[in-house]
């Protein structure tokens, strides 16, 4: 693989599985410098150890000091940040009349309140010409049913986006709209009783279909973020990624 990404510096945000790990490999294989950072230490270091490189930040992103925490360890052993990616997300299949107080403050808190901190932490050790990135879903446009916790959620993080635009016009925030994609552990959280349900509801809704596999989306969103930090006078406020069903 070549060093296209030579140099540059790269936290992860939700990096112990999935989406986050297989960005973290791609960013390695291009010869960036990357720290990992989640709630399960084994898994980063495993991680770590797998790439051959790199850093392995543990901490809970949506706990104020540990964000802090992991975006200044992250620039220490960089010697800066370029990059913030958040990739970590939470869901749970439940229709709207039965959801528990509490699934809506867990889903909110990974997903809005985790990307905010640490959208906020990485931003103290990150240029003008750095990026911060978050993933968000497409199911905010599709409105599935039985997810609307986890779509309403993106919502929010959405508007968040907007608004960290127009508090820091001298950055530059990215909103990265994600299909469907496998193979990840975000369907372990869900009550997977209702997901025949759901499909079913989906269809109804022809909510599109097709499986992106996570390696796949890992080195496009690499290659997608190296052409944004080669050129830091261009604004990318928008990536859309989704499988192709033809």
């Amino acid at each position: 693989m070549s060093g296209e990404m030579a140099g540059r510096r790269v936290l992860v945000v939700g990096a112990s599985s999935g989406i986050g790990a297989a960005l973290a490999r791609a960013v390695v294989a291009r010869g960036g410098s990357v720290t990992v950072s989640a709630r399960r230490r084994d898994r980063l270091e495993t991680l770590v150890d797998e790439m051959g490189s790199g850093h392995a930040a543990p901490g809970d992103a949506t706990i104020p000091a540990d964000a802090r925490r992991v975006a200044a360890e992250a620039a220490e052993a960089m010697g800066g940040l370029d990059l913030m990616v958040y990739v970590a997300g939470y869901g749970v299949l439940q229709p709207l009349s039965g959801t528990e107080p509490d699934v809506w403050s867990d889903v909110y808190r990974v997903n809005v309140i985790g990307a905010n901190l640490a959208a906020g932490a990485a931003l103290e050790h990150m240029e003008r010409g750095g990026l911060v990135a978050f993933v968000s879903s497409r199911t905010v446009e599709d409105a599935n049913a039985l997810f609307g916790s986890y779509s309403s959620s993106k919502a929010a993080l959405d508007q968040c986006i907007r608004v960290w635009r127009a508090e820091h016009p001298d950055r530059r925030f990215m909103r990265v709209v994600m299909g469907n994609t496998l193979p990840t552990e975000f369907g372990d959280h869900m009550n997977l009783d209702l997901l025949g349900e759901a499909m079913e509801a989906w269809e109804r809704q022809a909510v599109p279909g097709g499986m992106m596999h996570v390696d796949d989306v890992g080195a496009a969103l690499a290659e997608a973020f190296t052409v944004a930090l080669d050129h830091p006078e261009i604004d990318f406020p928008e990536l859309k990624l989704d499988a192709r069903t033809v």
